[in-house]
């Protein structure tokens, strides 16, 4: 098969601005969202990467720390955590698989107010924030359009950088589960094992590589479990716990169990929360997340918050109930 060019605007051209804009530069800074996943770190990385084959510097900066769980992967222990080292600012940034600016946190504080962005992204809500957009929902995940960019470019593919994007590839189609792993997605899955990705040993760290404390925070996860509307909308919570310690797709167990459609997660800290929505059919949460001020995919979203969490836990509930009721009308749990 041969993979299909994004239709939004001329692809060619896209990658051709890439290349002019970035070749050869130097202290490109590289960076994703906040408390980011799978995608998100391997694209970051993946961008360093084709950065230097386009004979450019970059780094991966971060605000924070990656998750443990990704620390396998190539150039991760050369990350930059903003939020000690206070590096310079730089003047040219690559973003990649983030929907807005404000999603990279205290990041923005490491790129100055005139710098050059250039976004690399999926979300269907992307603000669109660089001087160069290229924004491809249709594809699965980011590093699936960074291997369009590769590609367009004639640029060369090693087994580092195919683990790379096999890993954004594996991590934001839930393993190959979810309704975006198409015929696409894995036939460029089978172009990046042929390029020497390894997919057993990729899957075996992302989610089978826990410690005992994340498999202790999925039991807080579980036994918080409260099903709402009829079965069909759960809510989970956890306390105090950092983004590096959970375990590979905490956000989706809830949605294990037959007959919910819709589903909450908690995550309590003292002066910020974070909430991770998820949906399966044809249930849309990146719409809720939107009121909240948050963002993402129409069966993937989330947001932050400072209020207080009880009060919001009643409005998603609210807000899931309602969206499950309009989808599915005459569905309930029988359990």
């Amino acid at each position: 098969m041969t993979l299909k060019t994004p239709q939004n605007d001329s692809f060619s051209a896209l990658a051709k601005e890439f290349r002019d804009r970035l070749k050869g530069q130097q202290d490109i800074l590289v960076t994703t969202h906040t408390s980011p996943d799978g995608d998100g770190v391997a694209s970051a990385l993946a961008g360093v990467e084709i950065l230097r084959l386009l004979g450019s510097e970059a780094v991966f900066c971060l605000s924070g720390d990656i998750p443990e769980r990704y620390k396998f992967l190539p150039g991760s222990d050369r990350v930059i955590n903003w939020d000690i080292s206070r590096d310079k600012k730089r003047t040219r940034a690559l973003v990649v698989d983030c929907g807005s600016y404000a999603r990279i946190g205290a990041l923005t504080d490491a790129i100055s107010p005139d710098a050059e962005l250039i976004v690399v992204d999926h979300h269907a809500d992307n603000t669109r924030f660089g001087q160069l957009n290229i924004i491809h929902p249709e594809c699965a995940s980011t590093t699936q359009i960074l291997f369009k960019l590769i590609r367009e470019l004639e640029l060369p593919v090693d087994k580092k950088l195919a683990d790379l994007l096999f890993t954004g590839l594996l991590t934001d189609t839930g393993g190959f589960r979810f309704s975006n792993a198409d015929e696409e997605a894995f036939s460029t899955a089978t172009e990046l094992v042929k390029f020497g990705a390894h997919p057993h040993k990729i899957a075996e760290e992302v989610y089978s590589s826990n410690s005992l404390k994340s498999i202790n925070i999925l039991s807080d996860a579980l036994r918080s479990l409260e099903l709402h509307a009829n079965g069909r909308v759960a809510l989970m919570t956890v306390k105090n716990v950092n983004a590096d310690e959970e375990p590979e797709d905490l956000s989706d167990y809830a949605l294990w169990i037959k007959g919910v459609q819709a589903s909450a997660l908690f995550r309590l800290q003292d002066k910020l929360s974070r909430v991770s929505l998820r949906s399966r059919g044809s249930v849309k949460v990146d719409s809720i997340a939107h009121s909240f001020g948050g963002g993402g995919h129409p069966k993937a979203a989330g947001f932050t918050i400072t209020d207080d969490s009880e009060v919001v836990k009643t409005q998603v509930i609210k807000a899931l109930s309602e969206e499950v009721d309009k989808r599915y009308p005459h569905t309930a749990n029988q359990e």
